[in-house]
């Protein structure tokens, strides 16, 4: 395990995330040129061992030996902060036992881990979701340890029809979801897991 300082993780590991995220938003992600298919993980919190083992299995494969973990969208209240680290794979069971003496608050802040070919990355939110993203080699080979892995979303647009039904649409905060749908998804996609989690009405696809 190696700790990166600032000026090492953009030289050496953000070019390769770029491959897969142009953002740190996991509300509107945008993506890279390796970023070939988008799946969304709920429930999700890190560090997930199904989840991260999964990926370590897949990514072992496909010929990576480590990957980078960094924490995003923190606010630089503390420049000796620890942001970033490089894992490879036979310490990956220390990031799993969740050792906040080494890897601090990359388990309580929304965080990245990413391959450092630019294969794949999987970027966490506060919402407990995570967003997938990689190679189209790389994501069919991941999805087949979860075969429940494209009806996720069903269970994390729930959240909002039940809130909906007990509070009103007033008291649902979906405003953001028609982007966020558009952005992981094609409109045909969008449309059809908006219409199974009947929230069509509700959410707007519209380009604005």
């Amino acid at each position: 395990m190696r700790i990166l300082t600032d000026d090492e993780y953009y030289s050496e590991a953000e070019p390769k995330l770029r491959q897969v995220f142009l953002n740190e938003n996991p509300k509107l992600p945008q993506f890279g040129s390796n970023a070939e298919e988008v799946k969304l993980l709920y429930e999700y919190f890190p560090p997930n061992v199904e989840v991260v083992n999964a990926l370590v299995s897949t990514a072992s494969h496909m010929g990576d030996s480590s990957l980078y973990l960094s924490i995003v969208n923190v606010v630089d209240f503390n420049s000796s902060m620890t942001k970033h680290w490089w894992i490879p794979f036979e310490e990956i069971s220390t990031y799993l036992s969740i050792d906040t003496n080494t890897f601090g608050l990359s388990y309580q802040l929304e965080s990245v881990i990413f391959s450092p070919q630019g294969k794949w990355a999987l970027m966490s939110s506060f919402e407990r979701y995570a967003i997938l993203a990689g190679t189209q080699d790389f994501i069919q080979n991941f999805s087949e340890h979860f075969s429940d892995i494209d009806r996720q979303i069903l269970g994390y647009l729930k959240i909002f029809r039940e809130c909906i039904n007990k509070d009103g649409i007033e008291k649902a905060n979906i405003a953001w979801l028609g982007n966020f749908l558009k952005s992981v998804y094609t409109i045909e996609e969008a449309k059809e897991i908006l219409k199974i989690s009947e929230l069509e009405k509700h959410v707007n696809l519209a380009p604005r």
